[in-house]
């Protein structure tokens, strides 16, 4: 069985909830069940985390390094940041 992103985003979600449960228990009488049932929560997302198979190294089909292509002019940030803040300075100019 292989495992997906999905399934350990779930455990990592689990582990999440416990430890919010664990942490921001809420004030009175029931403090110490909340804890324990994040404690638990915690525990069972780590013990599901940890149970997973990690995915088998695939071998490389070639070794060929990668090289990044080049930006054109208009994907460039030089150009598009000052575009955009003369877009939302005229907005806020017009809202006024």
């Amino acid at each position: 069985m292989k495992t997906t992103s999905a399934t350990r985003i779930a455990a990592l979600a689990v582990i999440v909830s416990g430890i919010l449960l664990l942490v921001l228990a809420p004030a009175g009488d029931a403090v110490s069940s909340y804890r324990i049932l994040g404690f638990i929560l915690m525990g069972s997302g780590i013990g599901w985390l940890v149970s997973q198979r990690r995915p088998e190294p695939q071998a490389p089909q070639q070794q060929q390094s990668y090289q990044q292509p080049v930006l054109r002019w208009y994907q460039s940030p030089i150009l598009w940041v000052p575009i955009i803040a003369a877009l939302l300075g005229l907005i806020s100019w017009l809202l006024m």
